[in-house]
């Protein structure tokens, strides 16, 4: 199991390469957070409704079975951020609290994380500080034993979700 789980964060780190890291800002062997913040050039409601339609937007290399038009965001307290694809399904993480066009949180692991039993926390918040600019800030908070490997699990989903961060922000170019 071990070695699966450091074959698929390896995979991971390799596929998001290529993209700016945000930021790191905790990490220890129970524990790590990542926090990234961008500012988008359209009012919070527009970007909300785009999150919302996240199968526009998701890389499809990250996704269980390869195609982001399969995914969908049920935008509602025990909602589901699900990918179906015919027969096969998956379920990425639980919505836990909605409020539109300001806040969604979820609960649960992403990818391998799912199998290694630990609790995530992300938020995603959409502030218009400025009309026609929104301030999006995205948490991830993932806790349990995450082990020797959780520099690397950091670094990598830090990677990961930086990369889907910035494909959100690129419909508003």
């Amino acid at each position: 199991m071990k070695r699966l789980i450091m074959t698929a964060l390896s995979a991971l780190a390799l596929l998001a390469s290529n993209n700016a890291e945000a930021i790191v800002s905790a990490q220890s062997k129970q524990h790590f957070s990542v926090k990234i913040e961008t500012t988008i050039k359209a009012p919070a409601e527009e970007v909300y409704q785009q999150f919302i339609n996240v199968g526009d937007w998701w890389e499809s290399s990250h996704t269980w079975f390869g195609d982001a038009s399969k995914m969908y965001i049920e935008p509602r307290a025990n909602g589901c951020f699900c990918e179906v694809n015919g027969d096969k399904e998956a379920m990425h993480m639980t919505v836990s609290m909605v409020m539109p066009n300001k806040n969604v949180q979820m609960v649960g692991g992403l990818g391998p994380l799912q199998s290694m039993g630990v609790y995530g926390h992300m938020s995603w918040n959409f502030e218009e500080k400025t009309k026609g600019l929104t301030t999006l800030t995205m948490t991830y908070l993932v806790k349990g034993l995450v082990g020797e490997e959780s520099n690397m699990m950091a670094k990598a989903v830090d990677s990961v979700l930086n990369t889907q961060v910035k494909n959100l922000e690129s419909k508003f170019k």
